[in-house]
């Protein structure tokens, strides 16, 4: 018995011995995270990046990828005028002084060397590719990547992937101490210009993102208007539901394009216009929405303001009769070219994250739209319409029982005068 109980003394502490708590474990660290299954479930590739790996999770899933980087750190070296002596020097710097393997969330197979490693290629690659892309016009026909537009635009998408990140005070610092910065714009400009999605009609942050997923977020908001701000969204609140914008429209909520850029800025006039801000539908729309959506999800201090964002589209399109309302009003632009794909993407997106409580502005905006359908004017209007005058089959229907009613009220009337008068 002695003897079971000292080899299991031995067995546990050298499986502790190099265990911290959790509370040591530098959470508040913690950025870049795995997808969690039950989101990525719905949609792998949105998650998954499909020409480059950056960061340890999918580090070497693309050989090719690997060589080609290796000619872009050549060429920031080339550059830089850095020696590799140099080069290592600084990484060495920056892995020291921003702690980067604690950003991520879950753990790291890459032991430190390969760690090491993956950071120097990944960090070059991608300065050397946003510079260059900053000189387009110097680099074109030179630049095996700028022969290749499809796949320029398919590392932006997976540049964004909140699996595919490294943080970006590492590669500021990098790019702020290589002797660039007075040459070119900040690092923040530099990655704006190359990440930036016309079609979300973003404005580059103020501040620095954690990563390149929180950038596209930030640079969201960064369009919008001031309610939108990191930390100024106010208590937040259930809503438990919102009617449909068929059902709105019904009861008499008009639609109408809002002048604002930012795709969160929905407005609700105290008579019944709903403004919104053009939102782009494209093959690419749910790889944006969805990482984003991921991040708001597994970081707790991140701002839920694109998945209120897309609960409330979920709430308001249930049918494609919703979506060919949005596209009539020119609010939504469908480069899907279904209307079904359009509803079922939003149902889906939705799907995948909890519902969320809504911040004060959102809340009013709903709140308001549910009151103004349910004013008992409005609702038997919408009933009226819904039930009699939704079709040109039930107008025509609707109009013939009028006429017949009124016929045979002037028939009553006409044999009650007759009656008199004899």
């Amino acid at each position: 018995m002695e003897g079971r109980r000292s080899d299991l003394e031995k067995e546990w502490t050298e499986k502790l011995q190099n265990v911290n708590p959790p509370e040591m474990d530098e959470i508040h660290m913690q950025c870049i995270y795995r997808v969690p299954s039950n989101i990525r479930n719905y949609n792998p590739n949105a998650y998954t990046p499909q020409v480059v790996s950056i960061g340890p999770y999918h580090h070497n899933s693309f050989e090719s990828m690997e060589e080609l980087k290796l000619k872009y750190v050549k060429g920031f070296l080339n550059r830089t005028r850095l020696s590799t002596k140099e080069l290592v020097a600084k990484i060495e710097e920056i892995e020291n002084s921003n702690n980067i393997r604690s950003c991520y969330a879950d753990p790291i197979k890459c032991n430190g060397d390969d760690f090491f490693n993956m950071i120097l290629v990944d960090a070059c690659f991608m300065i050397e590719l946003f510079l260059r892309w900053h000189e387009r016009s110097d680099w074109e026909g030179k630049d095996p990547l700028m022969l290749k537009p499809w796949m320029l635009l398919q590392i932006r998408f997976d540049l964004i992937r909140l699996e595919n990140q490294l943080p970006f005070t590492a590669l500021e610092h990098l790019y702020n101490h290589t002797a660039m910065h007075p040459l070119f714009p900040s690092f923040r400009q530099i990655c704006f210009n190359y990440l930036k999605r016309t079609t979300l009609r973003p404005v580059c942050p103020g501040e620095n993102p954690k990563h390149f997923t929180e950038f596209v977020i930030s640079s969201i908001i960064s369009s919008s208007s001031p309610r939108f701000g990191l930390g100024e969204q106010g208590e937040c609140q259930e809503v438990s539901h919102l009617y449909s914008v068929s059902q709105l429209e019904e009861a008499g909520i008009k639609f109408k394009v809002s002048p604002n850029n930012c795709i969160l800025d929905l407005e609700l006039s105290e008579d019944g216009v709903l403004s919104m801000p053009i939102l782009n539908i494209s093959s690419s729309t749910q790889l944006y929405f969805r990482n984003m959506m991921a991040y708001e999800h597994c970081h707790d201090s991140a701002t839920k303001i694109i998945t209120q964002y897309v609960a409330i589209l979920d709430f308001l399109i249930n049918t494609e009769k919703d979506v060919n309302i949005l596209v009539d009003k020119k609010i939504i632009v469908n480069w899907l070219g279904d209307t079904d794909k359009v509803v079922t993407m939003i149902s889906n997106l939705n799907s995948t994250v909890t519902m969320p409580e809504f911040c004060s502005h959102y809340f009013s905006v709903c709140n308001g739209l549910n009151k103004f359908y349910e004013n008992p004017r409005n609702k038997y209007k919408a009933m009226l319409i819904h039930d009699y005058l939704n079709t040109p089959w039930k107008i025509a229907s609707t109009v013939a029982a009028i006429v017949l009613l009124l016929l045979t009220l002037i028939q009553t009337v006409c044999s009650i005068i007759s009656l008199v008068q004899k």
